[in-house]
């Protein structure tokens, strides 16, 4: 969690920076799509569908003592990957302007934009390849208990995009993020294999694929590739309706993800990666009930941590984006357009991270078909509202439309659980989420007011905006873990015994 808040910090860092040169132009627009499309793909091959199919085989060979045969079949995944992602790419580079008009149609109709997003595409795309193979390195290393370097890799990866964009900005423009994207994802990709060193895994070129160990792979690897692409497919469709609207308006939304991801990001996906190869290890062991009493606890602590974050987002959320992006080319108008969109997300936010968990507890099941029936109708859900939803709130519509989702989403996979795995609970959970949300409205609240009061008595200026907004989100922070205290949580006694490393199972 320490490595993965530096690398959000850093990339929050490369959000600001690019909002500073480009704001919301029409060219960071194109930027934003030609970058989604294969950031897409690395959620549906890298860190989704290779490691939740690849991780519980694995595992299971190594409870089993075969070191030899788990590093063998990782080869051979490894090399079906290189060359399935391969082939990909060589189809999507040759047929790019196709791609671009069916996924962003409302480009089509300026074409120069249009021109220039298909030749972002084309430098940004090569980078699946990268991620997918990485993906394979990176579950090794997660089922070796091994988190320091994947979790490392990305703070060059940052460190990398925002040194190019400085260095090349006024000379390439928006082209010097999509270079640096490519140059950044290839050292990522060398800090991911370091590790494999160390653990002694012995690479051989050879795809295997009569194995039984790959034909489950890739058996398990088929739902959670059509659940996780029909899942992130939503963002697609999100970004077909939003570019009708504008591109200023698909820059907008991607800059007001980012901020309601950087708690996903930290906290939710931490978690979920840590618990992962434990909910697969209980899985194997058969151990049922601690495996659903291990998931519940985890759950609990993803809203417990990142339910203030919704209430924060929703009543502060022009200061939040004034303060993040609002100097160089990103204008006032710019704040208020990506705070509207912020304010929407931001109510779905603590599902959407509980269903990165919920998710990984099934694929640690290997029920991987479950999650795919109710992805299938979020999509039809999602398409339907952002085309009802966009007309009266526009882009916040579309955004409304994620967070209805992906609450329904949650609900509907928490019954599925309990259908898979009877010692899964699902009142107590609720009554802790009740629970959490009224604190989180008192704390808002009080936040609100603090940060109202002191920015009145310190006005306006960058540094009075830090103090201001800095001093609401502490305090309201601290009324938070108090009240917490106060009325027993039990999310507070589980952290505290994380934090001093006792040696107990949640």
């Amino acid at each position: 969690m320490a490595a993965t808040l530096g690398s959000r910090i850093l990339g929050f860092l490369r959000e600001v920076q690019l909002a500073y040169y480009f704001g919301l132009s029409p060219m960071r627009g194109a930027y934003t799509v030609a970058f989604k499309i294969p950031n897409l793909l690395r959620l549906l091959v890298a860190d989704a569908a290779i490691s939740a199919a690849f991780i519980p085989v694995l595992t299971g060979y190594l409870v089993q003592k075969n070191k030899e045969e788990a590093f063998k079949i990782a080869s051979q995944i490894f090399n079906i990957t290189f060359l399935i992602l391969s082939a990909i790419v060589i189809l999507c580079e040759i047929f790019m302007p196709a791609v671009i008009r069916i996924t962003t149609p409302g480009f089509a109709k300026d074409p120069f934009l249009f021109q220039q997003t298909v030749a972002l595409s084309r430098i940004i795309f090569p980078i699946i390849i990268l991620l997918g193979v990485g993906g394979v390195i990176v579950g090794v290393l997660h089922t070796m208990n091994i988190f320091g370097a994947p979790a490392i890799a990305p703070i060059f990866w940052n460190i990398a995009n925002l040194a190019a964009v400085f260095a090349l900005h006024q000379q390439f423009g928006i082209y010097a993020a999509a270079w640096g994207l490519l140059a950044a994802t290839f050292i990522q990709f060398l800090v991911q294999g370091a590790p494999c060193y160390r653990i002694h895994w012995r690479y051989t070129f050879q795809l295997g694929l009569s194995h039984p160990a790959v034909k489950q792979v890739g058996q398990l690897i088929i739902p959670v590739m059509l659940s996780i692409g029909v899942i992130n497919f939503n963002i697609l469709v999100d970004n077909f309706f939003a570019s009708w609207i504008g591109p200023s308006e698909v820059a907008a939304m991607d800059s007001a993800f980012r901020l309601f991801h950087l708690p996903l990001g930290l906290f939710a996906i931490a978690i979920g990666t840590v618990l992962f190869p434990v909910l697969s290890g209980l899985v194997v062991k058969n151990e049922i009930a601690q495996f659903s009493r291990a998931l519940q606890a985890g759950l609990r602590q993803i809203f417990f941590i990142t339910l203030p974050f919704t209430g924060w987002f929703i009543l502060l959320a022009l200061p939040i984006v004034r303060l993040c992006f609002e100097r160089g080319s990103f204008s006032a108008s710019d704040s208020k357009l990506v705070a509207w969109a912020l304010i929407f997300y931001a109510i779905g936010m603590s599902f959407a991270s509980a269903n990165t968990l919920l998710n990984r507890g099934f694929y640690s099941l290997q029920k991987t078909w479950v999650p795919l029936s109710v992805a299938i109708i979020n999509i039809i859900l999602n398409a339907a509202l952002d085309w009802w939803l966009m007309k009266p709130l526009g882009l916040g519509g579309i955004c409304l439309s994620t967070s209805i989702v992906s609450i329904f989403n949650f609900f509907a996979l928490c019954y599925l659980m309990k259908k898979q795995a009877a010692p899964f609970q699902l009142k107590p959970l609720l009554t802790a989420i009740l629970r959490m949300t009224v604190v989180t409205a008192i704390v808002a609240g009080s936040s609100y007011e603090i940060w109202k009061s002191l920015e009145a008595l310190l006005g306006t200026g960058l540094f009075s905006q830090l103090l201001s907004l800095g001093g609401g989100l502490a305090a309201g922070a601290a009324t938070y873990l108090a009240l917490a205290y106060l009325l027993k949580f039990i999310e507070i006694k589980e952290g505290l015994i994380l934090f001093k490393k006792e040696k107990k199972v949640l």
